[in-house]
């Protein structure tokens, strides 16, 4: 029979959940913890294994494909928002990529909640930990896994003037080497498996109506089915960037002009809830090969070798701030433009661009805003667990953010088509195609700023990293805890008070180790 109670309830079951469960089972005073996951283990699911494989899980049945409202600076486009919606969340759907955030990213994190604890050397030692836990590899480490663009890409950038990042102090400015957190024979490492569930009491397939309370203080959660399960000591959320705030609304907790237009009581007034959405806005372009024949992109004939396929085909990750002239028309606030801004992959492969065929032709380039100002929100519809949230995620909303993404798209296209490196390869840029598409010319260096705009407004798209929507210092306390109540506590990347470099999925495990920590001291 399944338990009712437990010390721990933790409701979501993606990438901070399975930390935050197992490591509490761990303790030293083995609490009883009930993790409850709304959807399926996908243990056997096509797909789930490998990063190439797992390219088709997007818009398939274990991504949410949360869909937006129309977005102002987009073209008024509905943006496609996927997250993991199965055991394991995120790190079911993510490409693998271990990418921690620059030092004064950390920094900045640790200022704006006056807890050092949150700073760079207060989280390294979980960075750390993070990184021994999971074996996090180089893929340079494997000799037979060498793409044949590595060297051109990366004297393309040097050609540019970059530097290679020396890593010193937690410095990521510059030309890195990509790690992934795969096996070393290119098996996923998802959050359940990584971190095991055994002790736990885990409930798939259930979906959480509400966190229920005695007073101010969470006493459980009731389920869409009508069960209820006790929390001895507390109810911790994890459930994302957009059901944890859907979740707190629905129980009480949220503006308090929301909650009442849908008829829910209210149990504290937190005006915050659901605002601060950010997220890494990219615009991915593919560029075509001269020759083809010689092998250069995956889904070329002679593509074979079988190292080439353990990971998504990438090698290296540019970070780079705005030059001083285009950062100091915005501000002159050294926790910007002392930071890096934007971030360039080249993939040797075209991964979803429209119309862009994957075989061997092209290869593509990401470039992504790593620390955008523009913010967006979440709210909901109804009083209903089932109606998805109500997601504007205000993408280039601020000029700030559309200067930066203007020049770190033209960065790219002088690397790969303004540098006598890349010359050699690469013949022209190729523009997206299909429905909204029509029309589109191929890029160039010297393209004017609208249509280097154009193309952004047109064709580009989040980079799946959101969080925000509960910030510490505005919902939550540094220790997570829900500010107004007792017995609350969240734990995922909602509680984020502002963006982060790099892709998430390195922090969010550190953030997780640490908020554990908290929680079993």
């Amino acid at each position: 029979m399944e338990s009712t109670t437990a010390d721990f309830i933790i409701v979501g079951g993606g990438l901070t959940g399975c930390v935050i469960a197992s490591r509490l089972a761990q303790a030293a005073s083995s609490p009883s913890v009930i993790l409850i996951e709304v959807c399926p283990d996908p243990t056997g699911e096509p797909g789930t294994d490998t990063v190439l494989a797992g390219l088709g899980l997007l818009g398939g049945k274990l991504d949410y494909a949360y869909q937006s409202e129309p977005a102002a600076q987009t073209t008024r486009r509905v943006h496609t928002l996927p997250a993991g919606r199965t055991l394991g969340g995120g790190s079911i759907l993510n490409y693998g990529g271990w990418l921690v955030a620059d030092s004064k990213d950390y920094d900045a994190w640790g200022k704006a909640v006056g807890d050092e604890r949150w700073s760079y050397a207060g989280i390294k030692p979980w960075l750390d930990k993070t990184e021994k836990h999971f074996d996090v590899t180089s893929i340079s480490d494997d000799p037979e896994r060498t793409y044949p663009l590595r060297d051109p890409v990366a004297n393309a950038w040097k050609e540019l003037g970059v530097v290679s990042a020396d890593g010193s102090n937690g410095s990521m400015t510059g030309l890195s080497e990509l790690k992934e957190n795969l096996r070393r024979d290119g098996v996923r490492q998802p959050s359940y498996a990584a971190y095991p569930l055994k002790d736990v009491h885990l409930f798939t397939d259930t979906s959480v109506k509400r966190v229920t309370f005695s007073e101010k203080k969470a006493a459980g959660v009731e389920l869409s089915d009508g069960r209820t399960l006790q929390a001895n000591k507390e109810v911790i959320l994890c459930a994302g960037a957009y059901r944890s705030p859907q979740l707190l609304m629905l129980s009480g907790i949220g503006p308090k002009e929301t909650l009442s237009a849908h008829g829910i009581p209210i149990i504290h007034d937190s005006p915050e809830v659901g605002r601060n959405l950010f997220d890494h806005f990219a615009v991915y372009m593919a560029f075509r090969l001269r020759d083809p024949a010689k092998n250069l992109a995956l889904g070329s004939p002679g593509w074979t070798k079988p190292s080439l396929f353990k990971g998504l085909p990438y090698d290296w990750v540019v970070s780079e701030r705005l030059p001083q002239e285009v950062s100091e028309k915005h501000t002159k606030d050294a926790a910007l433009t002392e930071r890096n801004l934007f971030e360039v992959l080249t993939v040797y492969v075209p991964p979803g661009i429209p119309g862009i065929p994957i075989d061997g032709t092209h290869i593509a380039t990401s470039t992504m805003l790593l620390l955008p100002t523009s913010r967006g929100t979440v709210s909901i519809k109804s009083a209903s667990p089932d109606t998805r949230p109500s997601i504007q995620p205000n993408y280039l909303a601020t000029d700030f953010d559309r200067d930066t993404i203007l020049y770190a798209t033209r960065r790219t296209l002088k690397a790969m088509l303004g540098t006598e490196t890349m010359k050699q390869y690469i013949a022209s840029e190729t523009p997206p195609s299909g429905p909204s598409l029509d029309g589109l010319d191929p890029l160039t260096p010297g393209a004017s700023d609208e249509a280097i705009m154009e193309r952004v407004e047109r064709s580009g798209m989040q980079h799946h990293h959101s969080g925000g929507t509960a910030a510490m210092g505005k919902v939550v306390d540094t220790e997570g805890k829900v500010l107004g109540v007792e017995g609350l506590r969240i734990a995922d990347a909602s509680v984020l008070p502002c963006p982060l470099g790099g892709h998430p999925q390195a922090s969010l495990y550190a953030m997780a180790e640490q908020l554990a920590s908290f929680i079993v001291a």
